[in-house]
């Protein structure tokens, strides 16, 4: 049998554990772009059949002509530092035993970025337009975003 609220005027409080089950996907581009990121050790982009405009992270339809996306290719070269932010405390409010360095790196001719550590580099050093290359982990990569980080080219 079931019960219905009828008036929520006196709602009932129901004790107990309530276990939530999820899975989360990638979905398809996303899960194409961290295979070749973990299998392949490279970033790729995807493609738009109709305009040829290219996007990273890869996208399912292209965000101008809403054709489907298919075809990747291999994001090569120097990267440019977008943006930035110096990290020095964790999430828990602790302070860092060294700053992270969280930047935004975009590509020439390839619409979108990718936001991962920069490494090698002091927080003071690092600068809006600085040149960059991927380092991807290839030992124990995981299929994730901790994959990548960035270096000064």
């Amino acid at each position: 049998m079931r019960e219905y609220l009828t008036q929520n005027e006196q709602p009932r409080t129901v004790y107990g554990n309530w276990g939530v089950h999820y899975r989360y996907t990638y979905g398809v581009a996303g899960e194409r772009f961290f295979r070749e990121l973990k299998d392949r050790g490279h970033l790729v982009a995807s493609v738009c059949p109709k305009c040829r405009r290219q996007f990273l992270p890869p996208s399912l339809y292209c965000e101008d002509c809403f054709v489907e996306m298919t075809e990747y290719v291999p994001v090569e070269g120097h990267g440019t530092v977008y943006s930035f932010t110096v990290l020095r405390e964790s999430l828990d409010e602790t302070p860092l035993a060294t700053p992270i360095v969280a930047a935004l790196v975009q590509f020439d001719g390839v619409a979108g970025g990718l936001l991962a550590p920069l490494q090698g580099v002091s927080p003071d050093k690092v600068e809006i337009g600085m040149k960059v290359r991927a380092a991807i982990r290839a030992e124990k990569a995981t299929a994730s975003i901790a994959d990548l980080s960035w270096v000064p080219a």
